[in-house]
């Protein structure tokens, strides 16, 4: 096998081989492509056998205190479908890495999207707080929308009755209407603030709509793109949703709304008809994009019940994902590295309970 660290590859050959293998957007060449351009440093890596490739993985350079860092591969390595010994792939794709990553990081850490993965990471990785949603709700858009609207709890369909009943406006990426997505910022601004959940600096989100919103109406085949969804009402937009678009699926990855006008149950009409709307468009899943559940923990519990609800009345079907696993390199400073992360996170929970 060949192991080969940032070889020169086409957008298109890459994404190709994400989709058809069922990679995320996280694997996308566009997401690794915006990870540059907010700074952090990208290795794009793939492994070929006998000459073709088998796996393709999205490598994320992240800086730590004291010239320090790891590697962090969001939701992969995306694995050949048709490859019989995975778990011996998996271990020459470890091996490598860290024998490629660097003498100043720390440790690698790789999130595997899908469950089977979970046996070949565990038993030589440590299991550790994952970055991305453990567990989440995809809807099932390849189906007539009288069945998906069967598939939701009887609340969820009647709040999107009550949406429209209040004139709610749906304002679509394919609207003649244009609103400012300076409106999202500010919307997801005051929500972060409300709920207290920390979110990126402005710029990052600026840099992910410049990198992902399409400036033409087509777009090349198994290309990554995001749209903007707005709700209006009373001509005042008062909650709006960023959805990511690449293979069969379609994720919310970003939302925020008003505190006011709750009564108008503008965020059911929303996710209703961005369903619709990746119908349309050829997208066969709609991924909530984290849920907690019964099999979470009390914190994830806590934290994110209240949406939680929200979304798995859609009807999704709940989909679990491994969890992340490090590998460190220098254990002296892994152990320094872990110390103040639960120091950070202690600290973090005092303020919230004052």
């Amino acid at each position: 096998m060949e192991f080969l660290f940032n070889p020169a590859v086409s957008h298109e050959e890459w994404n190709e081989f994400v989709v058809r293998h069922g990679g995320g957007f996280l694997q996308s060449f566009e997401w690794g492509a915006f990870q540059h351009s907010v700074g952090n440093a990208v290795a794009r890596i793939i492994i070929k056998k006998d000459g073709v490739t088998v796996l393709c993985a999205n490598g994320i350079r992240h800086a730590l205190p004291l010239k320090k860092a790891y590697w962090y591969v969001p939701y992969g390595p995306v694995i050949a479908a048709a490859i019989e010994d995975k778990e011996k792939m998996v271990q020459f794709f470890i091996e490598q890495l860290t024998r490629a990553a660097g003498e100043e990081v720390i440790f690698v850490k790789i999130e595997p999207e899908e469950m089977g993965a979970r046996e070949y990471f565990a038993e030589r990785g440590v299991s550790s707080a994952a970055a991305q949603p453990q567990e989440t709700a995809i809807v099932d858009c390849s189906l007539p929308e009288e069945e998906m609207l069967s598939r939701m709890k009887p609340k969820t369909r009647y709040n999107i009755k009550v949406a429209q009943r209040h004139g709610v406006k749906i304002i679509s990426p394919d609207d003649q209407t244009k609103l400012d997505p300076e409106i999202f910022l500010s919307l997801l601004s005051e929500t972060a603030s409300r709920h207290h959940f920390r979110t990126h600096a402005a710029q990052y989100y600026r840099e992910m709509l410049k990198s992902f919103l399409p400036a033409e109406t087509t777009v090349p085949d198994h290309a990554c793109t995001a749209r903007l969804f707005f709700a209006q009402y009373g001509g005042e937009v008062i909650a709006c949703a960023l959805v990511m678009f690449f293979g069969k699926r379609a994720t919310y990855v970003h939302g925020a709304s008003h505190d006011a006008q709750k009564n108008v149950m503008a965020p059911y009409a929303l996710h209703w008809e961005i369903i619709r709307y990746a119908k349309e468009a050829g997208f066969s899943e709609y991924d909530m994009w984290g849920v907690a559940t019964e099999g979470s923990s009390e914190e994830t519990k806590r934290k994110w019940g209240g949406f939680s609800r929200f979304k798995l009345g859609f009807g999704g079907a709940i989909v679990e994902r491994p969890g992340a696993y490090d590998f460190p390199l220098r254990p002296l400073w892994y152990t320094i590295y872990k110390g103040a992360r639960r120091a950070s996170r202690a600290v973090t929970k005092l303020r919230h309970a004052q």
